[in-house]
């Protein structure tokens, strides 16, 4: 028995380019090739086909030395959207048209092995069946001119039904599979000019894509798609001020490799700006190259100098950033003349004092005395906590002058949690004893004690990070130590994100392995917290499990904002959702919907599938849901899914707030609980940075229309009824983004400090880099270990049938003499 060493070994190009180089790799390696596009065809919204591009008279050349190759007539639509939905509708006779010309060109051209289909841009998951249509109809037209004709479609990278990342969801690979006898995957471009710097097809969304594949289709027809180009990202300024609409420029492989040998620079290809050969990283990850042409030094955000709480080291994707979940409050005290805790020996009423901490009750005051040896002008601070939202207010007196401290915004960040505040300001106290009293207002609140000093003053923070700038000299192509020819500049590598309502409760249930009666109360049914590690002292995953009503012990809620995050087991059925009083905002299972009730009273509903999870599932890869609720008065938004998208709005009556929570008719799970406020926001978009000059410079700030700001903690209040994103102009983008100092009059041999503040929590610091102000970039390419790795992937792990590279001419020439010959 003979071994079929080409196995999953096929090789399929497009004749894209043009170049010198495409030509000489069919001349060289058409031995290494099995199926060509032959890039020469466009079709109009009408149908009609044109030829453009790469002559077809220009390869008869190729096309006559290399007969084993099945020559195909690459068909496209230029990615242009109108020209694909005409095709689709069969808009005034344009399928009809295409289907016609699709003819005329196989009879133009008989040699030809077939049609390639490159019909790009189309549209969402609703037009799926009517684009499944149009291939059927395509192919049938092909096999009914000629049986023996092939046809190759190229589709879009997909995770599943509906899971394409460019939003082409019309594509159903298990439907297409019957109309096509190849299907090239087009899995490059998940990084592109306009995205954020990476690998062009990174190993998550490659092996996404074809760990689905192969489950829906025939894997014997599948070329897995791969870049043989790069691109480089220019990262010194924004685009507009470098008269481009993106940062990145498509590089080729030799192209990439100018950069790397110095040979480019980014003042024209000439000086001032050095030529520099440097170094490629390889990303053992994804198995590409990449480089930092110009960059004198980099970091990322773990790499800080030093950091403070809150902000913390996490890691997403192989990404180590700094990032804030939450403001701490930060104090400042002068000269301290007195340090008092809550205790003393003189009250009246219900006072009780444990470890230092004063807790009033009925009628409960205290009395605290301390002295001065001098007369002079003071600031007077005390720190209190409110355990709960109804504990809240407390009087106390200097000398007999009072003040009450209330607070009332649910979404007040220091809730539970100790604060210092100011009971007076410059406050003049002669020489000796002076009195402190405490009495009470709301039973329950707490004293930590007070402070008498020089000053004082606080702030919510979320933290700074300190870095250290270590430029230093590079060698030239003749071997000169060189620097930039006349400043540096800064950029920050960030993660901003949209608003969310301010906070006022997360829980996703780690912190404990009970439910705290003094926050929580069962209000029906029975509710337990699942552990993933019953006894780790760690937050470990975890999910609420039980039926019924849970809901935080406070019932004064009503303009608020819910969300939950749930999963149904495999038993699960009717609804499970958030409650505030009698709305209800649940997801139906029965029903197949999200749905808003008032009482028993339905007021509005929105179709969407909703699963169970296998019990093998439920803890380890539960298929969660989310549901939310905004309630504004008599106004109710309803969302879902996990971009939090609006799915209707309902008018209540007779709503008048209540207990708020978790419900669930039946079992479910729930692995997130969070509470919001309605009309305030919390922005996750601001950061400071201080130069090594002193310069501070405030950057990622947007400007808000109908809305007020809290200055203190960072955070915005609508004004009118409306959504949050209609404040705002500026789109958030989910990506990376940069941001750019002025420059810098840096010397290479020193070393220099930078502080990085954010204003706002969970914005991620992803990465610095401190390059010559003349320009430099990130570079990510394809090299000829990077094609041939994935191209192993293809044949031995999927099993698909080779693999497809867009485009010829663009590769790491080396690559062929990898390949085995097809012939």
């Amino acid at each position: 028995m003979s071994y079929d060493y080409l196995k999953g070994r096929k090789c399929m190009v497009w004749t894209f380019m043009g170049n010198s180089r495409m030509y000489q790799a069919l001349a060289a390696y058409g031995g290494r090739l099995s199926q060509v596009g032959l890039f020469s065809f466009k079709v109009s919204h009408t149908g009609i086909i044109t030829e453009s591009g790469v002559a077809i008279s220009n390869m008869l050349t190729y096309i006559n030395r290399w007969p084993h190759i099945k020559w195909l007539l690459t068909i496209s639509n230029d990615g242009t959207n109108s020209i694909f939905a005409a095709l689709r509708d069969n808009t005034d006779g344009a399928q009809d048209t295409f289907l016609s010309e699709i003819v005329r060109i196989m009879e133009k051209y008989p040699w030809c092995d077939g049609i390639d289909i490159d019909l790009e841009k189309g549209d969402g998951y609703s037009t799926h069946a009517a684009s499944t249509s149009m291939f059927r109809n395509i192919y049938n037209t092909v096999k009914g001119y000629d049986s023996s004709k092939l046809m190759n479609i190229c589709l879009p990278g997909m995770n599943s039904i509906n899971g394409s990342v460019g939003g082409e969801n019309w594509c159903v690979y298990g439907d297409l599979n019957a109309y096509c006898d190849t299907a090239a995957i087009m899995s490059y471009g998940m990084a592109w000019a306009g995205s954020a710097p990476g690998a062009v097809s990174p190993r998550d969304w490659l092996e996404s894509i074809y760990d689905y594949a192969v489950t829906v289709m025939n894997p014997e027809k599948i070329f897995f798609g791969l870049p043989a180009y790069g691109w480089n990202w220019q990262i010194y300024d924004l685009p507009a001020n470098l008269g481009k609409t993106y940062r990145g420029t498509s590089n080729t492989y030799y192209a990439a490799k100018n950069w790397m040998t110095g040979q480019y620079n980014f003042t024209d290809d000439a000086p001032p700006q050095p030529f520099i050969p440097i170094l490629a990283y390889w990303d053992d990850y994804d198995m590409v190259p990449w480089a930092l042409p110009q960059v004198y030094d980099f970091m990322e955000g773990r790499d800080a100098t030093s950091y403070e709480y809150p902000l913390m080291n996490g890691t997403y994707n192989r990404r180590h950033y700094l990032t804030a979940y939450s403001k701490e409050q930060h104090a400042e005290f002068g000269t301290i003349y007195v340090d008092a805790d809550g205790t003393t020996s003189s009250y009246s009423g219900i006072v009780s004092f444990e470890n230092g901490v004063a807790t009033l009750g009925d009628a409960g005051s205290a009395t605290y005395t301390f002295s001065v040896s001098s007369a002079g002008t003071y600031d007077i601070a005390i720190r209190l906590c409110y355990p709960f939202w109804d504990k809240n207010g407390i009087y106390v007196s200097i000398d007999g002058n009072t003040t009450h401290f209330t607070e009332s915004r649910l979404w007040w960040p220091y809730w539970r949690s100790t604060f210092w505040t100011t009971l007076a300001s410059s406050i003049s106290l002669s020489a000796g004893t002076h009195t402190i009293v405490i009495s009470v207002d709301v039973k329950g609140v707490q004293f930590y004690g007070y402070r008498v000093c020089s000053s004082f003053s606080e702030a919510p923070s979320a933290g700074t990070a300190t870095f250290t700038l270590s430029p230093r000299h590079f060698i030239d192509v003749d071997g000169n130590e060189c620097q930039p020819d006349r400043a540096f500049k800064l950029t920050c590598e960030m993660l901003r994100r949209k608003p969310d309502s301010a906070l006022i409760w997360y829980e996703d249930f780690r912190d404990y392995g009970v439910l705290q009666t003094n926050y929580w109360t069962t209000l029906s049914g029975s509710w337990t917290v699942w552990r993933e590690d019953e006894y780790s002292e760690s937050r470990v995953y975890s999910q609420l499990d039980g039926s019924g009503k849970l809901a935080w012990q406070y019932d004064g809620f009503s303009d608020i904002h819910l969300r939950a995050r749930l999963a149904f087991p495999a038993t699960g059925s009717a609804k499970a959702g958030v409650f505030c009083g009698d709305l209800f905002c649940c997801l139906n299972y029965d029903s197949q919907a999200v749905e808003l009730y008032n009482g028993s009273t339905l007021l509005g509903s929105y179709s969407q599938t909703i699963e169970r999870t296998a019990n093998a599932d439920l803890r380890t890869n539960p298929s969660m849901y989310t549901v939310e609720m905004r309630i504004r008065g008599n106004k109710v938004r309803v969302y879902s899914g996990s971009s939090y998208t609006l799915r209707f709005t309902a008018t209540v009556s007779g709503f008048s707030g209540g207990y708020a929570g978790y419900r669930s008719d039946n079992r479910t799970v729930c692995e997130l609980l969070r509470l919001g406020d309605a009309w305030t926001y919390e922005p996750y978009e601001r950061f400071d940075v201080t130069f090594p000059d002193g310069t501070v410079t405030q950057y990622g700030r947007i400007s808000r229309s109908n809305a007020t700001w809290d200055t203190e903690f960072q955070a915005f209040t609508l004004t009118s009824d409306i959504e949050e994103d209609a404040t705002r102009s500026e789109s958030i983008s989910l990506d990376y983004e940069f941001y750019h100092s002025h420059e810098l009059a840096l010397t290479c041999g020193n070393d220099y400090t930078v502080t990085i503040t954010p204003k706002d929590i969970d914005i991620w610091i992803a990465r610095l880099f401190l390059g010559d102000a003349d320009g430099f970039s990130i570079l990510y390419y394809q090299d000829v270990d990077s094609l041939v790795y994935w191209a192993n992937e293809a044949a031995y792990r999927w099993g698909v049938r080779g693999f497809a590279m867009w485009s010829l001419g663009q590769e790491d020439m080396r690559l062929w003499e990898a390949l085995p010959k097809q012939i």
